[in-house]
């Protein structure tokens, strides 16, 4: 279980959908990854999302210290907002996916959700609303 809940928040980290830093953070400018010479470096034959993420843990050794740096960083996001919406999620998104569809369900009902949940709920990605 706590494999697929690491799995789950590091395919959620590195796709950078997420848990995206608005400023850009410590990878550069808005909206760029901070893996992406990584990725192309070691990856470039990898799939987009799971399948690239996957290749990514398996060089973690020989990450440039800036994606180790992002990916730790949304790790320790995910698992704050997971701690902080565990009761809202049972209570409105139980059923849903990991990914874009449980972020949607979220947003959706974010009306009704704690106040700790609130605030560790991540800002939508740039362009407006979740991506499909």
């Amino acid at each position: 279980m706590k494999k697929l809940i690491l799995y789950s928040a590091l395919t959620l980290s590195l796709t950078g959908t997420t848990f995206a830093q608005p400023s850009g953070g410590p990878g550069g400018p808005p909206g760029e990854d901070p893996c992406k010479t990584e990725r192309q470096t070691y990856c470039k034959d990898s799939r987009h999302g799971h399948e690239s993420d996957r290749c990514l843990r398996e060089y973690m050794s020989k990450l440039s210290e800036t994606c180790k740096n992002h990916i730790n960083e949304m790790m320790s996001r995910f698992e704050k907002f997971r701690s902080a919406c565990a009761a809202d999620e049972e209570k409105y998104c139980k059923n849903v996916e990991r990914g874009h569809a449980y972020m949607k369900c979220m947003r959706e009902n974010e009306s009704k959700l704690s106040a700790a949940c609130k605030a560790a709920l991540p800002s939508p990605p740039p362009g407006g609303g979740p991506r499909m």
